[in-house]
């Protein structure tokens, strides 16, 4: 009796670790939204689908890394910031022009983006229907967050570093970002302008769950004028960005371990900045706008000297 009660227990706690190691592993390996849309996509539409991502994605790690062009030449400067940017999604950025796959007619349609809603559906003479993917990231404003430190100062240039890694959040998947640049005084070779210019160059790596990381480049020119406790500042400044997407397809028609790998550019390049920042002792508040192919908004708050 006694070992029949004990073989009991023994089963019981086994199947419970079985059912508990299932549904962890379940939870462990499930996909979001986001990675099963794309991965439905072959080769042609997801470049459309996508598109508007990359200009969006791009647009944010390239925003907020400096808010003045003042840098003195020797010194102690140690701050450290939370840069929030967001990408405003417009009617542009919610649709593209796409061609439906084989057998159906090859007419192109307009269907959603990422940023969409319901993707369209076309029919064929013998009764089926495609539908395209509907968009899975639904908002106005595509945002982004990330903490900051600034560093200086060598001989008029100063270091930025940035880094976040962010959890699966509301169907997105869970994403990293990391950043490096510097800023280089200008002015100091020209002591006799009346306002601040400077030069920086930035880094930035951006990863989407495992099948989509970004690299993006950022040269840019930088002015500034400071009055007490408010600083004007602005600057132009050309950017790239390339992402890498590689996934194994699933979509109609697909095979065992289909695999798709392309690169996307940015279609953001030039692009416009203007902004305030308020110099509040050791706390720090700007915004800005940054204006091209998309328009961005971007903040930080830091304290630091």
């Amino acid at each position: 009796m006694q070992r029949q009660r004990l073989f009991k227990r023994v089963t019981a706690k086994v199947m419970l670790l079985a059912v508990t190691v299932s549904a962890f592993s379940s939870m462990s390996f499930s996909q979001t939204p986001f990675e099963d849309a794309v991965k439905q996509l072959n080769s042609d539409l997801v470049k459309g689908y996508l598109q508007p991502f990359i200009n969006s994605a791009s647009a944010n790690i390239n925003a907020g890394h400096y808010s003045t062009a003042q840098i003195a030449d020797m010194g102690f400067t140690l701050r450290l910031q939370v840069v929030g940017s967001g990408t405003i999604i417009g009617d542009a950025e919610k649709t593209y022009t796409a061609t439906p796959p084989e057998p159906f007619t090859q007419n192109p349609v307009e269907t959603a983006t990422v940023f969409g809603e319901q993707g369209a559906s076309v029919s064929h003479p013998a009764g089926m229907t495609y539908y395209f993917q509907n968009g899975q990231i639904k908002a106005s404003i595509f945002p982004s967050v990330v903490p900051q430190l600034t560093v200086g100062n060598l001989f008029g240039t100063q270091a930025v570093v940035r880094y976040a890694s962010i959890p699966e959040f509301h169907d997105f998947p869970r994403s990293t970002l990391f950043g490096i640049g510097a800023q280089h005084s200008i002015s100091r070779y020209l002591p006799d302008v009346p306002v601040d210019l400077a030069v920086g160059i930035y880094y930035n790596n951006f990863s989407v769950g495992d099948f989509i990381e970004s690299r993006a480049m950022c040269y840019g020119a930088h002015v500034s004028k400071s009055f007490s406790i408010i600083t004007a500042y602005g600057g132009l400044q050309y950017q790239t960005a390339s992402m890498d997407v590689n996934y194994t397809y699933t979509g109609q028609g697909s095979t065992p371990n289909s695999t798709i790998s392309l690169q996307l550019e940015s279609e953001v390049n030039v692009v416009a900045t203007i902004g305030l920042d308020f110099n509040l002792g050791i706390l720090h508040i700007n915004g800005d706008a940054n204006f091209g192919k998309v328009t961005a908004l971007s903040g930080g708050i830091g304290f630091g000297i």
